[in-house]
């Protein structure tokens, strides 16, 4: 479960919420490529979902990761910070945009 963070929305359309979501899942994977040897990944797949209901905007993280062999990282604690990446990521991103 992630944290609410209230920091305030940008505004911000249904083009812009599917760009970042996008954004976010390429993001992500990239964190992952960068813990794991990418030779090492059987299955990997990054799902992140946007959705604004009354104010408030809820990202949806799903990770899944499957290894041909082990590489002595634990891969809950992998998708755990990857998932805390992708938050960490959107905060950014939305906190930017409020800038501008």
């Amino acid at each position: 479960m992630s944290p609410t963070l209230s920091i305030g929305l940008p505004e911000i359309s249904e083009e812009v919420m599917e760009k970042l979501a996008e954004e976010c899942e390429a993001q992500v994977s990239k964190f992952i490529l960068s813990k794991i040897p990418e030779k090492s990944i059987d299955t990997l797949f990054v799902s992140c979902t946007l959705e604004l209901v009354d104010s408030q905007l809820d990202l949806d993280v799903q990770l899944e990761i499957s290894q041909l062999f082990d590489t002595g990282h634990s891969l809950d604690n992998l998708l755990q910070e990857a998932t805390d990446y992708g938050v960490e990521w959107l905060e950014n991103q939305l906190t930017e945009m409020k800038k501008k």
